[in-house]
Protein backbone atom coordinates (compact mmCIF):
# COMPACT_ATOMS: atom_id res chain seq x y z
CA UNK A 1 0.00 0.00 0.00
CA UNK A 2 2.93 2.53 1.14
CA UNK A 3 4.77 1.36 -2.52
CA UNK A 4 1.44 2.41 -4.52
CA UNK A 5 0.85 5.36 -2.83
CA UNK A 6 4.42 6.70 -2.76
CA UNK A 7 4.69 5.83 -6.78
CA UNK A 8 1.31 7.99 -7.21
CA UNK A 9 3.00 11.13 -4.93
CA UNK A 10 5.98 11.12 -6.95
CA UNK A 11 4.39 10.92 -10.68
CA UNK A 12 2.12 13.30 -9.59
CA UNK A 13 4.03 16.08 -8.64
CA UNK A 14 6.58 15.46 -11.37
CA UNK A 15 3.95 15.48 -13.45
CA UNK A 16 2.46 18.68 -12.16
CA UNK A 17 5.42 20.18 -12.88
CA UNK A 18 4.74 20.45 -16.73
CA UNK A 19 1.06 21.40 -15.84
CA UNK A 20 2.06 24.56 -13.80
CA UNK A 21 4.70 25.31 -16.83
CA UNK A 22 2.75 24.77 -19.66
CA UNK A 23 0.01 27.51 -17.48
CA UNK A 24 2.77 30.11 -15.43
CA UNK A 25 5.29 29.67 -18.12
CA UNK A 26 7.86 28.52 -15.11
CA UNK A 27 7.55 25.73 -12.30
CA UNK A 28 9.53 24.13 -9.86
CA UNK A 29 9.58 21.55 -7.79
CA UNK A 30 11.99 19.71 -4.91
CA UNK A 31 12.66 16.26 -3.68
CA UNK A 32 15.04 14.79 -1.21
CA UNK A 33 16.39 11.51 -2.31
CA UNK A 34 18.09 8.88 0.46
CA UNK A 35 20.54 6.46 -1.14
CA UNK A 36 23.79 5.78 -1.06
CA UNK A 37 27.28 6.85 -2.61
CA UNK A 38 29.91 5.09 -3.97
CA UNK A 39 33.16 6.65 -4.36
CA UNK A 40 36.38 4.90 -6.91
CA UNK A 41 39.82 6.99 -7.14
CA UNK A 42 42.37 5.11 -9.30
CA UNK A 43 46.01 5.44 -9.26
CA UNK A 44 48.70 3.73 -11.02
CA UNK A 45 48.92 1.11 -8.60
CA UNK A 46 44.83 0.13 -8.73
CA UNK A 47 41.36 1.32 -7.61
CA UNK A 48 40.35 2.35 -4.41
CA UNK A 49 36.68 1.93 -3.48
CA UNK A 50 34.47 3.43 -0.34
CA UNK A 51 30.91 3.17 0.03
CA UNK A 52 28.53 4.96 2.05
CA UNK A 53 24.82 6.34 2.85
CA UNK A 54 23.93 9.97 2.20
CA UNK A 55 21.43 12.21 1.05
CA UNK A 56 20.01 14.59 -1.65
CA UNK A 57 18.57 17.60 -2.37
CA UNK A 58 17.49 18.45 -6.36
CA UNK A 59 15.67 20.85 -7.20
CA UNK A 60 13.83 21.01 -10.84
CA UNK A 61 13.22 24.03 -12.94
CA UNK A 62 10.86 23.39 -15.93
CA UNK A 63 9.70 26.25 -18.56
CA UNK A 64 7.38 25.05 -21.35
CA UNK A 65 6.37 21.13 -20.50
CA UNK A 66 10.40 20.33 -20.30
CA UNK A 67 13.05 20.80 -17.74
CA UNK A 68 15.47 23.84 -18.22
CA UNK A 69 17.60 23.48 -14.45
CA UNK A 70 18.76 21.02 -12.41
CA UNK A 71 20.17 22.14 -8.51
CA UNK A 72 21.87 18.97 -6.67
CA UNK A 73 23.22 19.55 -3.03
CA UNK A 74 24.02 16.47 -1.25
CA UNK A 75 25.08 15.53 2.42
CA UNK A 76 27.57 12.99 1.73
CA UNK A 77 28.57 10.60 5.06
CA UNK A 78 26.82 13.53 7.05
CA UNK A 79 29.01 16.32 5.31
CA UNK A 80 27.22 18.91 3.44
CA UNK A 81 28.78 19.70 -0.12
CA UNK A 82 28.81 22.59 -2.40
CA UNK A 83 25.25 23.27 -4.55
CA UNK A 84 25.44 22.06 -8.36
CA UNK A 85 23.78 23.78 -10.34
CA UNK A 86 23.15 22.86 -14.05
CA UNK A 87 20.63 25.43 -16.18
CA UNK A 88 20.04 25.22 -20.36
CA UNK A 89 21.10 28.13 -22.20
CA UNK A 90 17.80 30.70 -22.85
CA UNK A 91 16.67 30.00 -26.75
CA UNK A 92 17.26 33.23 -28.93
CA UNK A 93 15.21 33.61 -31.32
CA UNK A 94 15.75 35.51 -34.43
CA UNK A 95 14.35 38.55 -34.87
CA UNK A 96 10.88 38.65 -37.54
CA UNK A 97 11.47 41.21 -40.38
CA UNK A 98 8.34 38.98 -41.87
CA UNK A 99 7.15 40.75 -45.17
CA UNK A 100 9.40 43.75 -44.38
CA UNK A 101 12.22 42.06 -46.82
CA UNK A 102 10.13 41.31 -49.49
CA UNK A 103 8.62 44.79 -49.32
CA UNK A 104 11.56 47.01 -48.78
CA UNK A 105 15.04 45.17 -49.68
CA UNK A 106 16.59 48.37 -49.69
CA UNK A 107 16.59 48.92 -45.87
CA UNK A 108 17.90 45.81 -45.69
CA UNK A 109 20.91 45.67 -47.95
CA UNK A 110 23.45 47.65 -46.30
CA UNK A 111 22.68 44.36 -43.31
CA UNK A 112 22.28 41.79 -45.64
CA UNK A 113 25.72 43.14 -47.13
CA UNK A 114 27.82 43.01 -44.25
CA UNK A 115 29.21 39.65 -43.40
CA UNK A 116 29.15 39.04 -39.85
CA UNK A 117 31.69 38.20 -38.26
CA UNK A 118 33.27 34.53 -36.98
CA UNK A 119 33.09 34.09 -33.79
CA UNK A 120 36.14 33.84 -31.37
CA UNK A 121 37.87 30.60 -30.76
CA UNK A 122 38.12 29.54 -27.41
CA UNK A 123 41.37 28.93 -25.72
CA UNK A 124 42.54 25.74 -26.10
CA UNK A 125 43.02 25.00 -22.70
CA UNK A 126 39.45 26.38 -22.17
CA UNK A 127 36.52 24.42 -23.79
CA UNK A 128 32.93 25.25 -22.50
CA UNK A 129 30.91 22.96 -21.15
CA UNK A 130 28.57 20.95 -22.76
CA UNK A 131 25.15 20.35 -21.10
CA UNK A 132 22.02 18.56 -22.34
CA UNK A 133 18.73 18.09 -20.45
CA UNK A 134 15.94 16.00 -21.79
CA UNK A 135 12.65 15.51 -20.44
CA UNK A 136 10.36 12.58 -21.58
CA UNK A 137 7.10 11.08 -20.10
CA UNK A 138 8.67 8.71 -18.02
CA UNK A 139 12.29 10.26 -17.25
CA UNK A 140 14.77 13.41 -17.04
CA UNK A 141 18.24 12.77 -18.27
CA UNK A 142 21.29 14.86 -17.48
CA UNK A 143 24.47 14.63 -19.19
CA UNK A 144 27.09 17.75 -18.79
CA UNK A 145 30.77 17.53 -20.18
CA UNK A 146 33.74 19.63 -19.43
CA UNK A 147 36.93 19.72 -20.46
CA UNK A 148 40.06 21.88 -19.62
CA UNK A 149 44.05 21.38 -20.32
CA UNK A 150 45.33 20.71 -23.68
CA UNK A 151 45.27 17.79 -25.86
CA UNK A 152 48.16 15.68 -24.61
CA UNK A 153 49.68 12.17 -25.80
CA UNK A 154 49.10 9.53 -22.93
CA UNK A 155 48.39 5.64 -22.16
CA UNK A 156 44.86 5.09 -22.23
CA UNK A 157 43.54 2.17 -21.66
CA UNK A 158 46.57 0.37 -21.79
CA UNK A 159 47.70 2.03 -25.27
CA UNK A 160 50.35 4.39 -25.24
CA UNK A 161 50.34 8.23 -27.21
CA UNK A 162 46.62 8.03 -27.44
CA UNK A 163 45.71 12.27 -27.95
CA UNK A 164 43.52 13.13 -24.85
CA UNK A 165 42.48 16.41 -23.30
CA UNK A 166 44.50 16.73 -19.89
CA UNK A 167 40.81 16.50 -17.93
CA UNK A 168 37.80 15.01 -18.72
CA UNK A 169 35.01 16.05 -15.97
CA UNK A 170 31.02 14.43 -16.76
CA UNK A 171 28.25 14.21 -14.77
CA UNK A 172 25.17 12.09 -15.56
CA UNK A 173 21.99 11.47 -14.18
CA UNK A 174 19.00 9.59 -14.83
CA UNK A 175 15.22 10.52 -13.06
CA UNK A 176 12.74 8.38 -13.46
CA UNK A 177 9.36 10.13 -13.12
CA UNK A 178 7.28 7.02 -12.15
CA UNK A 179 9.35 5.52 -8.89
CA UNK A 180 11.22 8.42 -8.17
CA UNK A 181 14.38 6.55 -8.45
CA UNK A 182 17.88 8.61 -9.04
CA UNK A 183 21.38 7.75 -10.92
CA UNK A 184 24.13 10.19 -10.33
CA UNK A 185 27.48 9.26 -11.99
CA UNK A 186 30.01 11.89 -11.81
CA UNK A 187 33.70 10.73 -13.53
CA UNK A 188 36.76 12.83 -13.77
CA UNK A 189 39.82 11.61 -16.19
CA UNK A 190 42.95 13.33 -15.65
CA UNK A 191 46.03 12.76 -17.04
CA UNK A 192 49.03 12.42 -14.57
CA UNK A 193 53.18 12.20 -14.91
CA UNK A 194 54.33 8.50 -14.12
CA UNK A 195 58.11 6.87 -13.73
CA UNK A 196 58.03 3.38 -13.75
CA UNK A 197 60.67 1.91 -12.34
CA UNK A 198 63.95 2.21 -13.57
CA UNK A 199 62.74 4.36 -16.08
CA UNK A 200 64.81 7.66 -17.03
CA UNK A 201 61.80 9.79 -17.91
CA UNK A 202 57.86 10.16 -16.43
CA UNK A 203 55.72 9.02 -18.93
CA UNK A 204 51.83 10.34 -18.73
CA UNK A 205 48.86 8.52 -18.08
CA UNK A 206 45.38 8.80 -17.73
CA UNK A 207 43.68 7.97 -14.95
CA UNK A 208 39.81 7.88 -13.91
CA UNK A 209 38.01 8.57 -10.59
CA UNK A 210 34.21 7.89 -10.14
CA UNK A 211 31.56 8.83 -7.80
CA UNK A 212 27.87 7.13 -8.25
CA UNK A 213 24.72 7.69 -6.24
CA UNK A 214 21.53 5.37 -6.25
CA UNK A 215 18.96 6.77 -4.08
CA UNK A 216 14.99 7.11 -4.24
CA UNK A 217 13.61 10.46 -3.78
CA UNK A 218 10.10 11.81 -2.76
CA UNK A 219 8.49 14.81 -2.78
CA UNK A 220 9.42 17.96 -0.61
CA UNK A 221 7.78 21.21 0.05
CA UNK A 222 10.03 24.04 -2.49
CA UNK A 223 13.08 25.13 -0.36
CA UNK A 224 15.86 27.45 -1.57
CA UNK A 225 19.02 25.57 -1.56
Amino acid sequence: MFRISYRAAICGVLASLAVAAGEAGAASVALVCDGEFRMQRASVEGTTEAMFAGTMHVALVAEDDSVVEVRLQAFEDGARTPVQTFMLPPVEEAPETGEMVLLFPELFEDELAVPKAEPAMPDAAIIPGKLTIDTTDSEIVLHHVVETGPVVKARVDGRPLVPTREKVETVEMRLDRSSGDLSLVWGEASVRNHRRPGAIRTSKVRLHNEKSYQAVCMPVRQRAF
